[in-house]
């Protein structure tokens, strides 16, 4: 069956059931924003800045920030809330999981990415199951990402290195176009990391890293309408270093450090036909993702729990090599259709995930008193769990307002170790009232739903219990936002600004930390807060400022305390210039407040209070890219980050959360970044 053909079919059954998205173009060289809550960035300003980690990747969005300076430690919150709140993707593949409760969740390497796009909010059904805050999209490149225009094949070669992380960097990329339908790339990427340079501290000597990272891509394209893609990708980060890289870095090391590692293998395959046909407009996603964490044999304490969660210790644990793993294999379909001049959108999207724990062999204890012992660490029929979601919205408008309903209906249920299952529909609503040319404002509420996600891998074991008490988070987002296009007024190319301001509840809200009876330490969420910006562009001038705050509360059942990761105003601003066609020269500074806050807990039956305090900061970057004029292709890159060597922590980071600046290190000093590359 011609693929236009399958299309078809798998079109018109979604028609007669439910589900929906915008039309989109294909092949398009940008991400185009769903809402006003919606950003991307482009491959090129990532380029600029010379990114290689996810504080880097995530810099310029409003309400996003990332935690700690190791690559394998960071952690990113949108809206104040950990990323397991959102729904992450790279290339459509769900990147949900955590390996380990003290290392970063998601798996990105920079320098194979075409785009990043951030939605924040719950409005819309298209976000995708889970998104309780909104959603991180990564998009890879492509062949014709790199290639000239009337060009059939070309290659990139770029090397790059900084001085306060010792970091060294080589990537190769090779594409071209075999036939006028079907394009190819690959990209190989390897790099490494040493000592880390931090102001007013020795440098931190065990948190060394190695990246090996490659994607193969493979791009068909039937007409001007319809395209298939397929790629493999492979990402692996690993050294003798540190297990526990968010937690403080060491001066001195005293004896060999045990190797670990962090593993992605995702296959994708992305078929889209955006049909002239009023009734097809297709999306379908396939994908399988892969993510382990690999460590090497290892001799120490022997620690175990109990039923009830508590640790113990007694004796010495020889333990084999293990790899924890999380797969997740998935489908997700979505089709627009035009039925009365509306466009309606219907969906399905469906995953199954599980997690599994391989060695090499048994852990061998020796107890305090001499009495040994061994036993299998491995999982093999562990925790599972499944959704199967359908929805639909509609687009229509209604004088000057555009309103935007639409519906998901989710069935998530657990399995494996466990045995339970969860459903609920969720209504959305969005609409947008056009006052006028220029001003728009725009009201989203969103009906939260969520399954219990399954616990950190590195926690499971054959003898997991599961609790009683298990409930889905649920709750609500209600969101407002005023934009106005200033264009006019100014007379410039481009000038707009907006207000965001934002509720959300999360009732049932836990963190998959050594939840291994996804009952422990539930909590009723809530979270309000701001957000405003100004983007300018006028002839080679680009210019933006953002800022957010947001406040908000942990309900204890016993008490009430502000939440952790709240009570900060982050101002960004920054600006690019090109001097000459051959120049761009370009500037970000990063300001955060100071934050007070209150912790409370339950100790022998009295509450508890302690101030949290968090000192504000600054931080400065200044970049340049320069277009060698003789040698077509060669391009320079120099950065300089944290240009005023500021000693300074995230207050989303390790021991700052609560206020323990000396239970955390400060992050990376004054780094002078060089890029080399040359494209053909």
């Amino acid at each position: 069956m011609k693929a236009r053909y399958l299309s078809l079919v798998i079109a018109t059954v979604l028609s007669s059931n439910v589900v929906a998205a915008p039309i989109q173009e294909l092949a398009t060289s940008e991400v185009k924003a769903k809402s006003e809550s919606t950003t991307t960035v482009t491959t090129q300003e990532l380029e600029n800045i010379q990114v290689n980690d996810l504080k880097g990747t995530l810099s310029k969005f409003v309400g996003v920030s990332v935690s700690n300076s190791s690559r394998y430690s960071q952690k990113t919150y949108l809206r104040g809330v950990e990323e397991h709140s959102a729904n992450v993707t790279l290339d459509g593949a769900r990147q949900d999981g955590q390996m380990f409760h003290h290392s970063g969740n998601q798996m990105i390497d920079a320098s194979m990415l075409k785009a990043v796009s951030v939605e924040l909010g719950a409005a819309s059904v298209l976000s995708g199951y889970g998104a309780n805050v909104g959603t991180i999209a990564y998009e890879t490149k492509d062949p014709t990402d790199l290639l000239a225009q009337d060009q059939k094949f070309g290659f990139k070669a770029s090397v790059a290195a900084d001085t306060a992380t010792h970091y060294r960097q080589v990537n190769l990329a090779a594409y071209g176009l075999l036939t006028d339908k079907l394009g190819v790339l690959a990209i190989i990427n390897k790099d490494e990391s040493g000592d880390i340079e931090t102001p007013d501290a020795d440098p931190i000597v065990n948190k060394h890293g190695g990246l090996k990272s490659g994607l193969v891509k493979v791009v068909y394209d039937f007409n001007d309408n319809e395209q298939l893609d397929v790629s493999v990708q492979h990402f692996n980060d690993s050294g003798h270093r540190a297990l526990s890289g968010e937690k403080p870095g060491v001066s001195t090391i005293e004896q060999a450090l045990g190797f670990n590692g962090y593993e992605r293998d995702t296959l994708t395959a992305n078929y889209y036909n955006h049909s002239e046909n009023p009734l097809l407009d297709l999306s379908v996603t396939a994908y399988f993702n892969e993510k382990r964490m690999v460590r090497g044999s290892s001799t120490g304490t022997n620690w175990f729990r109990d039923d009830a969660g508590k640790w113990h210790k007694d004796g010495v644990a020889v333990y084999p090599e293990r790899e924890y793993s999380y797969k997740t294999i998935g489908l997700n379909i979505r089709n627009t259709l035009m039925v009365n001049d509306i466009p309606v959108t219907v969906g399905l999207e469906s995953f199954k995930s599980e997690q599994a724990i391989g060695t090499s062999g048994l852990k061998q204890i020796t107890l305090k008193n001499g009495t040994k012992q061994s036993s299998d660490i491995g999982v093999y029929n562990g925790p599972t769990a499944s959704l199967i979601g359908g929805y639909v919205q509609a687009e229509f408008m209604i004088g000057a307002v555009q309103i935007i309903p639409g519906i998901r209906f989710d069935s998530y249920s657990v399995g494996g170790t466990y045995d339970d299952s969860f459903s609920q529909a969720s209504p959305k609503l969005a609409a947008k009232w056009q006052v006028s040319n220029d001003l728009h404002v725009k009201f989203g509420y969103g009906r939260i739903f969520k399954g219990p996600g399954l616990p950190e891998t590195l926690m499971i074991s054959d003898t997991l219990k599961q609790s009683a008490d298990v409930k889905a988070e649920t709750g609500n987002h209600v969101e407002f936002n005023v934009g106005y296009d200033l264009q006019r007024q100014l007379n410039v190319d481009t000038a707009d600004i907006f207000v965001n301001i934002y509720q959300y509840t999360i009732d049932n809200y836990y963190h998959p930390t050594k939840n291994t009876s996804l009952g422990r330490n539930r909590i009723d969420l809530t979270m309000s807060g701001i957000e405003a910006g100004f983007k300018f562009a006028n002839n080679d001038l680009n210019a933006s400022i953002s800022y957010s705050y947001n406040d908000g509360e942990n309900d204890m059942g016993t008490h009430v305390k502000d939440h952790s990761y709240s009570g900060t105003h982050v101002l960004k601003v920054g600006a690019n210039y090109s001097l000459t066609p051959l120049l761009l020269v370009g500037w970000n500074s990063y300001f955060a407040s100071k934050a007070e806050l209150v912790d409370r807990w339950i100790e022998d039956g009295k509450l508890i209070s302690e101030d949290v305090n968090k000192k504000g900061y600054g931080v400065t970057n200044l970049w340049l890219n320069y277009q060698a004029q003789n040698i077509e292709g060669l391009s320079l890159k120099l950065a300089v980050e944290n240009a005023f060597d500021k000693a300074y922590q995230n207050h989303n980071s390790f021991g700052m959360y609560w206020g323990n600046e000396d239970y955390n290190d400060n992050e990376v000093g004054r780094n002078f970044k060089l890029s080399i590359s040359y494209q053909y």
